[in-house]
């Protein structure tokens, strides 16, 4: 579900994003997630935004909803998010 909501949400916005995903919800599937929702919409955004990994938008929004710092070493992929948003790093290089 992550997945498209981030690749509707790229290329046709957050609204329309929404809007898949409740007609998704419609049908009679289960979905099963240990995402909470803030975690879940936080992290689509952040991916449309800088194309980066599913797991690395994942822990960026949980580090940044909860306050708490995202411990790395990936310079290559966090430098830009760590100048544009307010999600504090712990550098471990």
């Amino acid at each position: 579900m992550l997945e498209v909501y981030y690749d509707v949400v790229k290329r046709c916005g957050e609204s329309a994003a929404k809007s898949v995903l409740f007609e998704i919800k419609r049908n009679p599937i289960k979905i099963i997630s240990p995402i909470s929702n803030s975690v879940f919409f936080e992290a689509g955004k952040l991916k449309a935004k800088y194309r980066i990994s599913l797991a690395d938008s994942i822990a960026l929004s949980t580090a940044y909803l909860l306050k708490g710092m995202l411990v790395t070493s990936d310079h290559h992929e966090f430098d830009i998010i760590e100048k544009k948003e307010k999600i504090s790093f712990c550098w471990i290089r």
